[in-house]
């Protein structure tokens, strides 16, 4: 993929999606998530990571955060996994354990502006969207939760992640094309119906409480 990182603009950002998009690396199956934090830093070469700030402190709940640059204390999944059943440290470290994962997968920035908090706000919370939202961690899931996030919160990378997956999986596994609309407008469907938002939520003040509970306090309604 020819890398136009330092001369991406507004106008040419639309070039960089067609080449991320088309780029041989990036397959359905392919669970590396480099590129796609390359291409978040992208948008920061252009007005759209001040826009989308903009657009995010102006509901209340998130400018706090914001404001007071809340990010998830750090926790020892040993820890979690003696509280109750049912509660989310229990299930989240149980599952976290249980499949092997990396807690701490993602790429971090130093927070030094509100562009750079919002990546490590996003980043550090991703999986609680996962075990809250009922989203899988496989492809199908992950397309469901950036719908709903996408929902809830428009963000641009949300958006290219839909549009790679949907195209991803028309071209290499147009078989299951069905249950990703399925998951995508089910997650886009329970995220605009969910009034509280997930990025706004001080998640680690949950861990001892019953993920039922959890999302009854959030307002979200499984069908």
């Amino acid at each position: 993929m020819v890398n136009i990182i330092n001369r991406v603009t507004n106008k040419g950002i639309i070039t960089y999606i067609i080449q991320f998009l088309a780029s041989s690396n990036l397959k359905i199956d392919d669970g590396s998530t480099d590129e796609l934090f390359k291409f978040d830093d992208v948008l920061d070469s252009t007005g759209i990571g001040k826009n989308i700030v903009k657009e995010l402190r102006k509901i209340p709940e998130i400018n706090i955060l914001f404001e007071e640059r809340w990010l998830p204390a750090p926790f020892n999944l040993d820890e979690l996994i003696q509280l109750p059943e049912g509660t989310l440290g229990h299930i989240y470290a149980h599952k976290i354990k249980f499949q092997g994962y990396n807690p701490y997968f993602y790429k971090t920035v130093p927070v030094v502006d509100d562009i750079s908090y919002l990546k490590m706000l996003t980043r550090t919370t991703h999986d609680f969207y996962h075990l809250v939202g009922g989203f899988d961690t496989d492809q199908i899931g992950e397309a469901g939760l950036q719908a709903f996030f996408l929902a809830q919160t428009p963000m641009p990378l949300s958006a290219i992640i839909v549009s790679l997956v949907l195209l991803k999986v028309t071209f290499y596994q147009p078989n299951k094309l069905e249950s990703f609309m399925v998951e995508i407008f089910r997650g886009y469907n329970l995220g605009s119906q969910t009034p509280s938002k997930f990025i706004a939520q001080k998640w680690d003040q949950y861990w001892d409480m019953q993920l039922c509970d959890v999302r009854e306090k959030l307002g979200m309604k499984f069908v």
